[in-house]
This record gives structure tokens, sequence and C-alpha cells, in this order.
């Protein structure tokens, strides 16, 4: 099942044809809507940094009416951990969030559908699906 990316949600907000098309497909075929309180924070964060913060509030709080939104655990925690940890090892940090979005999609054995696959790449145990080319990794 599907965890979509702040990208691609951002992206069905702004209209963007291939994130409308996408999550009306998974709509159109029953598959639960699925993002992380982390996606959700990202949103948020992007309308109070807007020039329309009210509006864009209004959007995503709409939007959001259709997702579950999945919270972190203790074992997303754990999971987080390793990851950052390896990732610093090697050199290849990718920010707190990501690892942590990544962490939760880890440990519900779930794909993790976004464009930025070259960041999330980096992390071996992740399933990726680029929804603007339909690739996954």
């Amino acid at each position: 099942m599907p965890i979509l990316d702040t990208d691609l949600m951002i992206g069905y907000l702004r209209k963007v044809p291939k994130a409308v098309e996408l999550i009306n497909r998974f709509k159109h075929d029953g598959i639960d809507l699925k993002t992380t309180i982390l996606n959700v924070g990202e949103l948020y964060k992007g309308a109070y940094l807007s020039m329309k913060v009210s509006e864009n509030k209004n959007k995503i709080e709409e939007f959001l009416k259709n997702f579950n939104i999945l919270n972190l655990t203790f074992v997303d925690i754990k999971q987080y951990a390793q990851i950052s940890a390896d990732l610093r090892k090697k050199g290849e940090k990718i920010g707190d969030l990501d690892e942590l979005i990544a962490s939760i999609v880890i440990t519900h054995n779930e794909i993790l559908f976004t464009r930025n696959i070259r960041h999330y790449e980096r992390i071996p145990q992740i399933t990726l699906q680029n929804w603007e080319t339909s690739e996954t990794q």
C-alpha cells in the first residue's frame, strides 16, 4: 500500500496532472490514502510560510479528511535511529524528518510514493515509487 510523500500531496493540491491522476486512481481503486504525521507537519509548515495561510490550511484540512495518518511509534523511532546512524557513518545524512518518514514506511512495510528518489534511495531497506515516472526502486 502506498504512503504519500509531501511532494506528491503538494502536487495534488497545486493540481499537477500526474499527482491528481495518481491520487484519483487510488481513490477509484479503493486504495487507502496514507501519509505520516511528519508529512502533515511539512504541509502545514508550507501553509504557514505562504501568503494565504488560512486558505492553504483549509485546503490541507479538507484534503487530509481522506487520509489514514500514521503516527510515530517506539518501533519507528528505533528504526529511525538505525537509519540515521548508518547514514551518518557513510556521510550521507538526508535530514531527520525524511529519515523519520522513511522509518515509518519501513516499519509498516509500505511503498513511499515520492519524486525524491535520489534522496531516499540512500536507505537500502525502503521501497520507493517515483510518482512522476512510475519507476519502482
